[in-house]
C-alpha cells in the first residue's frame, strides 16, 4: 500500500511538472534591434577600410566619437573592436544589435573610406521608413528585440552626411 501511494504521488508530481522554471521562449535574449542591410554599388577595395552600424540618440550627431564615449551613440561592433562584422561585397548582411532601452533618432551604416580613423567616415545607408531624406527614429524598451529593420546602403547614392 505504501509503495502504491509513493508511486502515485511520484506520478502526479512528474505529470504536473511543465518546465515551470524554464525561461519564457517569447522573451528575447537581448534588448535591441535585428534586421538586414542591403548593399548596392560597392566602391573599389582601396576605399573599404571599415563598416559599422551606429545608433545615435540625437540627429544630427555633433561628434561621433564624443557621442560614443558619452553613450549618446552605440557602434556595432564597438569602436574598441578592431575588425568589422559586416562582410564586404555581399548583397546583404543580417544583424542583431544589442542596445540599451531608449529612443534613437539615427541608425546609420558608417563607412570608413580612408586610413584616418577619426575623419575618414561617411554615411552610406540609414534607417528610413518614409520617402523623405531624413532618418526615422525608433524606440526600444527593456526586453524588446525590434525586428525587421531594413537599411539600404548605396555607395553611389549617399544619404544626408551629418558627420
Amino acid at each position: 500500500m505504501k509503495i502504491f501511494l509513493i508511486i502515485s504521488l511520484f506520478c502526479i508530481f512528474w505529470l504536473s511538472c511543465d518546465q515551470g522554471l524554464a525561461p519564457d521562449e517569447n522573451v528575447p535574449e537581448i534588448t535591441g534591434i535585428e534586421g538586414t542591410i542591403l548593399f548596392q554599388n560597392w566602391p573599389p577595395p582601396d576605399s573599404l577600410y571599415d563598416l559599422r552600424l551606429v545608433a545615435f540618440k540625437n540627429f544630427p550627431p555633433e561628434n561621433i566619437f564624443v557621442e560614443i564615449i558619452t553613450q549618446q551613440a552605440y557602434a556595432y561592433p564597438p569602436i574598441t573592436v578592431d575588425t568589422t562584422w559586416i562582410p564586404f561585397y555581399v548583397d546583404q548582411a543580417e544583424f542583431e544589435f544589442e542596445l540599451p532601452p531608449g529612443t534613437y533618432d539615427y541608425l546609420v551604416v558608417a563607412h570608413r573610406y580612408g586610413p584616418n580613423i577619426l575623419e575618414d567616415w561617411q554615411a552610406v545607408g540609414q534607417y528610413d521608413t518614409d520617402s523623405d531624406s531624413l532618418p526615422s527614429s525608433f524606440t526600444i524598451v527593456e526586453g524588446q528585440l525590434l525586428k525587421n529593420i531594413i537599411i539600404l546602403a548605396d555607395f553611389k547614392q549617399l544619404p544626408i552626411q551629418p558627420f
